[in-house]
């Protein structure tokens, strides 16, 4: 067995060097990520959580 440890010690994310030569940002702009609400009555709400527990109790 070898016992000589050849991982680098120093750790290489102290310094930002920066994308490699010659790559390219995929993205043009930044998106924001903007959630949908919509708003239901609370017997719908109910009936979704009642699916929901049924679902998760068959997986356990």
């Amino acid at each position: 067995m070898n016992s000589s440890n050849k991982r680098r010690k120093d750790d290489r994310r102290t310094s930002e060097y920066g994308p490699p030569k010659g790559w390219r940002e995929r993205r043009n702009t930044v998106e924001r990520r903007r959630p949908e609400v919509h708003e239901i009555s609370f017997s719908e709400w109910i009936s979704i959580m009642r699916s929901f527990n049924v679902h998760s109790q068959g997986t356990a």
